[in-house]
């Protein structure tokens, strides 16, 4: 018996073999379907889809034969894969090469063999569709040509698997780039809120402190009714400062929530402008900016993920604080809340100077900003409009000369 000989390109072979990902797989459909029309194309009881290893021969797919796999150092594969033609042997027992072999003068008892390549892409040999039967037999060319047409068609299942493989990964990469460009823009927002909020939660504080020290006096001196009035005066305030504090972490919770994994759940719209708004409204004050407010009585309800409709209206609202940051007086903006042709709309408008009408068509493009150098990524915009999409909901921004409206519907007429 000759055991095979190494191709000169083994370890470049071996690797093309592992990058296809398909040693130790299940059995597939596709597959399966080559090996048994190779075996009755060819007549034989045995087709295999034979992977050559570094010391063994595994099959992917196999036809008449129970082996899962077999030494390469007997294999006959592992001299098919040295040819560039189908490699044909019409009687093993005549072959000084296989006369001897174990899997010639036992199970299986191999008489005949034809092997077609499985050439890659680049050329490497990582195994053959190979045919065998237990009885001597020719092999004519028309069958060769057959074979190498089938094991062609294997390579080409293989490069589909890998191929929608890479994409899979691709987009899991791109999906996780994604995620965390939606956590740096929060991140970023909240980085800007964050000396707003501060003060927003130290004035209520500030004032708790006043009220519990007046408290204090009060309860050490003789209990008399001006002194009730000013104490359940004083409790109140607690309250209101209480409830204030509770509205801007609650502004927080709904903004900082990674809604990513959430399911769409009916959401008053109302409610998350409110909440929304606690986490700007210092920051506005701050500006003396003019906050204009107009909502419904009555709930909104939408089906939509929370924080991401805030993280869409904080950024619609920081864009609209820029814009008219640098006006002398008459800064304003403006948020309202109204319903048309089944379309429920969040309009955000300011007093600024607007988009010039050249580049209204690009704004929502990644990376693209009207601000200064260093004062904006040009992502927000564009990550909003993908928010809102996630969410059933369009963003868009009304076209014209004047300043900036942008709305967010939700529906459609």
């Amino acid at each position: 018996m000759k055991a095979p000989p190494l191709p000169k390109n083994e370890e470049a072979r071996l690797l093309a073999l592992r990058n296809y990902d398909v040693l130790e797989t299940s059995p597939e459909p596709e597959f399966d379907a080559l090996t048994e029309l190779a075996s009755a194309i060819c007549g034989t009881p045995i087709a295999l889809i034979s992977l050559v290893d570094r010391d063994r021969q595994w099959f992917k797919s196999k036809v008449g034969l129970l082996a899962a796999e077999t030494h390469r150092d007997v294999s006959f594969c592992g001299h098919a894969i040295l040819e560039r033609d189908v490699f044909v042997v019409e009687d093993a027992l005549r072959d000084t090469r296989f006369s001897d072999n174990p899997l010639v003068t036992g199970d299986p008892r191999i008489r005949f063999y034809a092997g077609a390549q499985l050439r890659t892409e680049t050329g490497e040999a990582i195994g053959t569709l190979c045919v065998i039967d237990s009885s001597p037999k020719a092999f004519p060319e028309e069958k060769k040509r057959a074979l190498s047409t089938l094991a062609s068609m294997v390579i080409t299942q293989l490069e589909l698997k890998r191929k929608n493989r890479q994409l899979t990964e691709a987009l899991a990469l791109i999906e996780g780039q994604k995620i965390m460009l939606l956590h740096q823009s929060k991140m970023s927002a909240l980085g800007e809120m964050a000396g707003g909020i501060a003060h927003e939660i130290n004035n209520p504080l500030a004032i708790i402190a006043g009220y519990v020290n007046r408290i204090s006096s009060l309860l050490h001196r003789p209990a008399d009714e001006s002194g009730k009035e000013k104490l359940l005066h004083s409790l109140e305030g607690i309250s209101k400062c209480i409830d204030r504090i509770s509205g801007i972490i609650k502004g927080l919770q709904t903004f900082s929530r990674d809604g990513q994994l959430d399911s769409l759940q009916p959401h008053d719209l109302c409610v998350i402008v409110r909440d929304s708004l606690e986490l700007c409204k210092e920051g506005l004050k701050a500006q003396n900016i003019e906050l204009r407010l107009s909502l419904p009585a009555e709930a909104t309800l939408v089906e939509c993920r929370p924080s991401q409709i805030s993280q869409i209206l904080v950024n619609l609202i920081q864009n609209a604080r820029d814009a008219v940051s640098g006006l002398p007086d008459g800064k304003w903006i403006g948020i309202s809340l109204s319903r048309r042709n089944g379309i429920l709309s969040i309009l955000v408008e300011d007093s600024g100077p607007g988009v010039p009408e050249d580049l209204q068509t690009k704004i929502f493009q990644p990376f693209f900003t009207t601000k200064d150098p260093g004062k904006g990524t040009g992502l927000g915009l564009s990550i909003s409009s993908t928010l809102a999409e996630s969410n059933r909901a369009r963003l868009h921004m009304v076209p014209g000369k004047g300043s900036s409206r942008f709305t967010l519907d939700f529906g459609r007429e």
